[in-house]
């Protein structure tokens, strides 16, 4: 486990390094190639100019740190940064919501995650060795955070658990149904009380942990672990249940090929009914 100081020094880090992509983004604004699609990712999806800008800052921050550590990213892949042994893996998603942010829609933002590699071998660390959360949305300036064992934040106030819905007919629900096989789905969807949608897996799931959604599902295995490194830990540190869609914890490998799907629910009952409604 890390100690209070370098926690403390990551997310004072994480702090900088998203005021530095948002200023970052807010300059190019006026570059009419912005949306462009530059290259393929070393994900395998297209990366636009506007990642590129957010990552590339992210990257100078970090190098400027003096800290030694690997970050995998989606656009760079997995490289190590400083000279010394890796101090921490670092999961980036520079800029999580591509899409609203080429069209100025207010749900986008940067997701940060972080597990210790003083203990662990880069080749043997899980999604459950993640210790340090930072999620923010950039058009609201809402800041989520958690500290594995330590509980979940929001704007630097702990997050008290809000949602006590255990009924699928009472919830509302974020479920990405793109291509997804309907016919699990379509039981689900109409016992909702509401559905919603905004186009960012890290921010949505942050709306679970504060009580604004109170689940979030995708049954297509398709999710990359790379978009929910951080979420996952503060909804897990506000009480809230995240698995695959089988109900199966998550224990993926921190690689950047990794996918699974994913069910996040406010609390266990309501995780049970859902499940009761898709299987």
């Amino acid at each position: 486990m890390m100690n209070e100081d370098r926690v403390n020094f990551w997310l004072e880090l994480s702090d900088k390094i998203s005021v530095n992509v948002e200023q970052a983004i807010s300059d190019a604004r006026c570059d009419p190639d912005l949306s462009s699609v530059t290259k393929i990712g070393a994900d395998g999806t297209p990366t636009h100019k506007i990642d590129e800008i957010a990552e590339n800052c992210v990257i100078k921050d970090l190098t400027d740190s003096g800290r030694s550590l690997v970050l995998i990213s989606e656009e760079i892949g997995e490289i190590k940064i400083g000279d010394d042994d890796a101090e921490v893996l670092m999961i980036l998603d520079p800029l999580d919501g591509t899409s609203n942010a080429t069209r100025n829609m207010p749900c986008y933002g940067i997701s940060i995650a972080l597990a210790d590699l003083t203990t662990k071998s880069l080749d043997d660390v899980t999604l459950e060795d993640v210790e340090v959360a930072y999620v923010k949305n950039f058009p609201t300036g809402d800041v989520y955070s958690a500290i594995k064992g330590n509980g979940a934040f929001k704007n630097h106030e702990k997050i008290t658990p809000i949602s006590t819905v255990s009924k699928v007919e009472h919830a509302t629900l974020c479920s990405y149904v793109y291509r997804a096989k309907s016919e699990k789905l379509s039981n689900l969807c109409s016992s909702v009380r509401r559905m919603r949608i905004m186009g960012s897996i890290a921010i949505e799931m942050c709306y679970v942990a504060d009580g604004a959604y109170d689940a979030y599902l995708d049954i297509n295995e398709i999710v990359r672990i790379l978009d929910i490194a951080a979420s996952q830990l503060i909804i897990k540190e506000n009480g809230g249940i995240v698995t695959d869609y089988n109900g199966n914890p998550l224990s993926s490998k921190l690689k950047l090929t990794e996918k699974t799907s994913i069910m996040a629910t406010c609390t266990q009952e309501l995780h049970e009914d859902m499940i009761s409604y898709l299987h």
